[in-house]
């Protein structure tokens, strides 16, 4: 019997499910770290050599294990979204920077412009007020739930799904997860709510179903993962 030829939607997924995975354990480990908590780039930076050493732990075993395909890249951290077509070029300016990439290498791609995806990871912080002007679970939304269906960022461009991560510093996370739905509401109505389980510290996910309106493709899922650093 032939083998049955994965679709591009399914190997997708295959590539979203590990860096879910490889994210979920790194931000695990991170909360043993001692972190700035007032700086979201500063968390990420140190989220990087963790984020290595997963990578290189993953590989190992899959090499042990003979499995194919047993290199697992690394996340690009803060690196510029290249062009791919001539209608892409912004007459040599740097494009929006994602907080992490992790590329996908479609094999199988009819053309040049499908060949590499990537999954975009926007990290921001979440809890109090930093102060008036800057009210962390609103930027969560406008600078983060945004930009994967803003027409300036373009996050998760020819993706199936993207990654939000959320630095939780303060407040309690139901307390979070009900402010960021208000500024949603009034934001984007048309977004899904967020209904996280709260049971399983100190790293909570939760699926975010979109349809976008300035991105392609317009079917879009957006996961969260929110990582308790408050202690």
């Amino acid at each position: 019997m032939a083998r049955r030829t994965l679709s591009l939607a399914e190997l997708w997924k295959q590539h979203e499910t590990l860096y879910v995975y490889i994210f979920s354990i790194a931000l695990t480990q991170l909360t043993k770290r001692n972190c700035l908590l007032n700086d979201e780039d500063k968390i990420s930076e140190k989220l990087c050599p963790i984020l290595n050493d997963v990578c290189f732990e993953e590989s190992q075993k899959r090499k042990k294990n003979q499995q194919k395909d047993c290199e697992i890249r690394r996340p690009e951290w803060q690196g510029p979204i290249p062009p791919v077509t001539d209608n892409e070029l912004k007459g040599g300016k740097a494009n929006k920077r994602p907080d992490f990439m992790c590329k996908y290498y479609n094999t199988d791609a009819s053309c040049s412009e499908d060949y590499e995806i990537s999954l975009h990871i926007e990290c921001k912080l979440l809890g109090n007020p930093t102060s008036k002007n800057w009210i962390l679970n609103k930027e969560y939304v406008i600078d983060g739930i945004k930009r994967f269906d803003s027409k300036s960022h373009e996050y998760g461009k020819r993706a199936f799904s993207g990654l939000m991560i959320g630095y939780i510093i303060s407040m309690k996370p139901e307390q979070i997860v009900n402010e960021v739905n208000d500024h949603q509401q009034k934001q984007f109505p048309d977004n899904p709510l967020l209904s996280f389980q709260f049971d399983n510290p100190p790293v909570f996910k939760e699926n975010q179903q979109l349809n976008r309106k300035n991105v392609k493709p317009s079917s879009f899922q957006l996961i969260h993962l929110w990582v308790d650093l408050r202690t």
